[in-house]
């Protein structure tokens, strides 16, 4: 009796398994695939299947989708809608379900999907990377690494960032090192406001502490499965410790732009670009810039091979023995969840 107790309970819960298996979704080429839909990100839908394991496939090529669970579903305006995923009768557009509400939108409209059901850590993404480097402030190899931890809700994103280009040699030593934390609330029609705190150090512009804060106001013109253009404006204040151990307040502007490329090719790309401006209202004519340029190829499974280009401008650094410009190019190993 107990053995077909055992025998029952194997069969209920093979049952269970399969039934968690009960998504569905149809490519415009005519293939039906039955899987559980984990999640949506930068134009990739990562499914688990029966018989092929795990699965990422092009957002674009997606024709019809149908989930049992329920998702956080964001769109390209960033606004977020909780409910599930149903078979539109039509191609390249998806049935919503919310509550008693139903409404039919384009599939491509669609830039991230979140199971409301999974926990915290599975909600969490981001990476890591390590590697050596050449710079020019020292011409040496340097250490370099950098890394981010995200987390995005209904209306915001969490995230917790570091970078570090580390060089020590005989005749000098170098540190250019960031770290911080960002809040970011999205808005109707694309709208969004941006909340930072962070802590830099760069010893070739002769800053050997900067504690920074900013808020400033943006609006992403395009957002879509391929890129993303984010433009912002506002704010920032900062407090510098020069290498000569003089402190000083400083308010700035900021203006701001991020993009995004993401290239379905083998292996697939991630580029990204920011550029960020800082007049100055304390220091007269004072301007500071940052550019940051980053391409990640995607080696194997989560493993990312990347290179990094970073150009930082200050004409009038608060050492008088300081550089103007610090530039460099980094080469890493890294690993994205």
């Amino acid at each position: 009796m107990k053995y077909l107790q055992l025998v029952a309970f194997f069969l209920l819960l093979s049952i269970v398994v399969k039934a968690a298996k009960s998504d569905t979704l149809v490519l415009y080429n005519g293939d039906r695939i039955t899987c559980e839909v984990k999640s949506l990100s930068k134009g990739k839908l990562y499914v688990k299947t029966d018989d092929m394991g795990k699965l990422y496939i092009k957002w674009v090529k997606i024709a019809h989708i149908e989930t049992k669970e329920k998702f956080e579903i964001t769109l390209k305006d960033h606004s977020a809608i909780l409910g599930t995923l149903n078979n539109s009768g039509k191609e390249g557009f998806v049935l919503v379900t919310f509550g008693v509400f139903q409404e039919v939108i384009p599939i491509t409209d669609i830039t991230s999907l979140v199971q409301i059901n999974s926990s915290f850590v599975k909600q969490l993404s981001g990476s890591f990377d390590a590697g050596y480097s050449y710079t020019n402030g020292n011409q040496t190899l340097q250490f370099n690494s950098t890394g981010e931890i995200r987390h995005r809700s209904e209306k915001f994103l969490n995230k917790l960032y570091y970078d570090a280009v580390i060089s020590d040699n005989p005749q000098s030593e170098s540190r250019k090192q960031s770290g911080g934390y960002t809040l970011q609330a999205f808005l109707k029609n694309s709208f969004f406001t941006i909340y930072n705190i962070s802590w830099e150090q760069n010893t070739e512009l002769g800053i050997e502490n900067r504690i920074l804060t900013n808020v400033r106001g943006g609006y992403s013109p395009v957002d879509n499965s391929i890129n993303r253009l984010d433009l912002s404006t506002g704010v920032l204040v900062n407090r510098e410790f020069s290498s000569e151990q003089s402190a000083s307040n400083n308010t700035e502007g900021i203006i701001s732009l991020n993009y995004s490329l993401f290239i379905f090719t083998k292996p697939d790309i991630d580029i990204s670009t920011s550029i960020a401006v800082y007049p100055s209202f304390t220091v007269k004519e004072r301007l500071r810039s940052d550019f940051n340029f980053q391409m990640r190829w995607k080696v194997f499974s989560n493993f990312t091979l990347n290179v990094k280009y970073y150009f930082n401008y200050d004409n009038k650094p608060p050492s008088i023995d300081a550089l103007q410009f610090d530039y460099g190019i980094n080469t890493s190993v890294g690993y994205t969840f």
